[in-house]
């Protein structure tokens, strides 16, 4: 529980550090910042290990994003604050935050600029970590304990915000039928999650069919589940059985090399329909024409709002949306900064869909 009570920083902490995207991580000690105004210092006790990090770390960084080395991993956490700057006006030491991982710049509206966590800027496997204001969330602890949440099944929130950002763009209503492809990653899998708890029915799509099956078992009245074929002819006759879509959810990552799927998707949409992009696709050949004739209306969604955020955080204190393994969100395993590339190497196999990692810096 927090206190308003200071509390003494160490002078240094432990941070896993990539040098490269060819080195092994290693465990440095670095020193402690100071509270500066504007920015806080938070204590993670769980960092989302996603599945893809191997991809960015290590390997050469296959996915190609822009990572300044060297650098601390980690996009978020779900974490105690450690201390809070003069200016700070509502957080306290000891509260329950969430970490954000997007930075957003504060004097214009671009949103190219932006800094990411574990990207850009130092992220959040590590014993502490320094992140602007608004990028610190309070949780309700006390609305987790009347419901018996976890703070480590709350660990799944920075999988599950992601697709409520697209949902709330689209403006997805309860009764709504809402297409998600692909379901059987980490953001399509969460996504299906929330789609539920907004009220809306879910066809989910995806390859692999041992997850499509897990989702099915979860939700057998509320999911209906498709192997996607490579066809785009073929998928869109699959899709016909059940009706008009409303809402069309896509996550596809930038090394998927069919697509024909998204172009499946978007020619089944109902009538003046919605289409949110949330993938990392480069390039797309869309069909124009049916796009124009049928209305569609298609929204690129890059994350979430603050304020989405905070709403989000309000489906799980009041247990809208339902956590832990009961509702198919499984912890599959939780490492020491100095496990980091067993951590890695771990998560790459078995995070996905319904199954997170997490590094545990600060462990309660």
């Amino acid at each position: 529980m927090s206190t308003s009570k200071p509390t003494q920083l160490p002078s240094t902490y432990k941070a896993l550090v990539f040098k490269s995207a060819s080195d092994p991580p290693t465990v440095e000690s670095l020193p402690t910042p100071a509270p500066e105004p504007g920015s806080v210092i938070v204590r993670p006790l769980y960092s989302w290990v996603f599945n893809y990090a191997t991809e960015i770390y290590a390997r050469g960084n296959p996915r190609g994003y822009n990572v300044k080395f060297p650098i601390i991993g980690g996009a978020n956490a779900i974490g105690r604050v450690a201390a809070v700057p003069l200016d700070a006006r509502s957080l306290r030491v000891g509260d329950l935050v969430t970490v954000e991982p997007t930075i957003r710049e504060r004097d214009g509206v671009r949103p190219s600029n932006t800094l990411g966590l574990g990207l850009s800027t130092n992220g959040t496997w590590a014993e502490l970590i320094q992140v602007p204001l608004e990028n610190a969330l309070p949780v309700d602890e006390t609305a987790l304990q009347k419901r018996n949440i976890s703070i480590r099944d709350l660990a799944f929130y920075p999988q599950l915000v992601v697709a409520y950002g697209g949902f709330r763009d689209v403006g997805l209503t309860a009764g709504e039928t809402v297409l998600i492809t692909p379901a059987t990653g980490n953001f399509g899998g969460a996504a299906v999650h929330v789609a539920l708890a907004m009220g809306a029915r879910v066809i989910a799509m995806g390859r692999n069919e041992k997850i499509l099956t897990e989702l099915k078992a979860v939700f057998p009245e509320k999911v209906e589940t498709l192997t996607l074929s490579g066809s785009v002819d073929t998928d869109i006759a699959a899709l016909a059985k059940y009706g008009p879509i409303d809402v069309f959810q896509d996550f596809t990552p930038p090394m998927a090399s069919n697509l024909s799927h998204i172009q499946a998707g978007i020619l089944s949409v109902r009538i003046r329909g919605r289409i949110n992009f949330m993938g990392n696709v480069k390039d797309l050949e869309i069909p124009y024409r049916a796009i124009v004739y049928r209305g569609l209306r298609i929204y690129g969604t890059l994350m979430y709002t603050r304020e989405q955020a905070l709403d989000m955080l309000k489906l799980i204190e009041t247990g809208t949306l339902k956590l832990g393994p009961a509702a198919g969100l499984i912890t599959k395993g939780v490492f020491k900064l100095e496990e980091g590339s067993s951590a890695l190497e771990f998560a790459a196999k078995e995070a996905g869909a319904g199954r997170a990692v997490q590094f545990a810096p600060n462990e309660e």
